[in-house]
Order: structure tokens, then C-alpha cells, then sequence
């Protein structure tokens, strides 16, 4: 357990952050999880994991998207359509023609977080999903214009999501 008697109090911290929630999470001793739950509920929702598959699915007819995996010492990120998504043998498949596939354990995902805030100083919206231990399997963020702008309609379709699970 990191040492937080140095640290600013989390709701300062949070007020305007627009970095890695990641990293802060370890830094105040904490899942990500966790930290997300003290993100200000206007621009978060979250969910139970078992809404992965539908959410999936929605999110296989925006067309390109960014698909981010993390561990420890890389991030890795992939621009492209997710493709279609389905159930057998207690895992949820999906391949695309693109090569971007893989198969996600059917009871990995235990929560979903919509998230509308800013990050890297750009206004975002991503969802995440996380795992028993509180840490983020995979996001999935609205894709952006050559402008830099994020897509109007995915926009659109990420709020029509996130209300269903409010």
C-alpha cells in the first residue's frame, strides 16, 4: 500500500485530472475500479459486466473505433471497426476481416464504465470494461475526425448506450 499522507485529497486530485486513471488509482492505493467510482456521476455510468455482450454488439455497428488493451509496461491500440461478437463455449468470439479478432472469457468482464471526461486535455468518451480485480481488461473509446473532433455520431450512440444502463 502506497504511502498517501503526502498526497493532495482524491476529489482535489480529480477535479480537472485529464491523465492515466490507472496510474492515479496506484498512486492513492486503489483498483481502478475504484477510483472510477469517485469520478463525478454526471459523466460516468456504471454497469455489471454481464451487459459485455450487448454492449459489444451495439458497439460492433459504429464502424472505426479505438480499442485499447494495458498492462503493466505497454499500451497497445488498435483504430478499427469491432466486429461482430458472439457467445459459444463460455466465451464471446469476434472476428474481423480486418485481423483484428480474439475470444474474451464469457464471465471475465464483472463491471462496465461509460466514461464522459477529459483526457490527455481533449474531451472523450470510452467505455471500460474491468475485471474481478477492479482493473481494466480493454476500453473502447469514441473514434475521432481527421479534425481531431470525436465523431458526432458515435457520440450520439455512446450516450444512447450509456443511458440504457443509468
Amino acid at each position: 500500500m502506497p504511502d498517501t499522507t503526502d498526497l493532495p485529497p482524491l476529489e482535489e486530485r480529480l477535479k480537472g485530472f485529464s491523465g492515466f486513471l490507472e496510474r492515479l488509482s496506484k498512486e492513492y492505493g486503489m483498483t481502478t475500479l475504484e477510483l472510477v467510482h469517485k469520478l463525478p456521476a454526471t459523466g460516468t455510468t456504471i454497469t455489471s459486466g454481464e451487459a459485455m455482450l450487448d454492449v459489444l454488439k451495439d458497439v460492433s455497428e459504429w464502424g472505426d473505433i479505438l480499442f485499447i488493451t494495458e498492462a503493466r509496461e505497454i499500451i497497445t491500440g488498435t483504430s478499427t471497426a469491432m466486429p461482430q461478437v458472439f457467445n459459444h463455449d463460455g466465451y464471446f468470439h469476434f472476428f474481423g476481416t480486418n485481423g483484428f479478432g480474439g475470444h474474451i472469457k464469457e464471465d471475465a468482464c464483472k463491471h462496465i464504465a461509460f466514461i464522459n471526461r477529459s483526457f490527455q486535455k481533449r474531451p472523450s468518451r470510452s467505455i471500460h470494461f474491468y475485471d474481478s480485480d477492479g482493473e481494466p481488461m480493454f476500453k473502447i473509446f469514441v473514434s475521432r475526425e481527421l479534425s481531431g473532433e470525436m465523431k458526432e455520431d458515435q457520440i450520439a450512440r455512446w450516450e444512447s448506450l450509456a443511458a440504457r444502463f443509468q
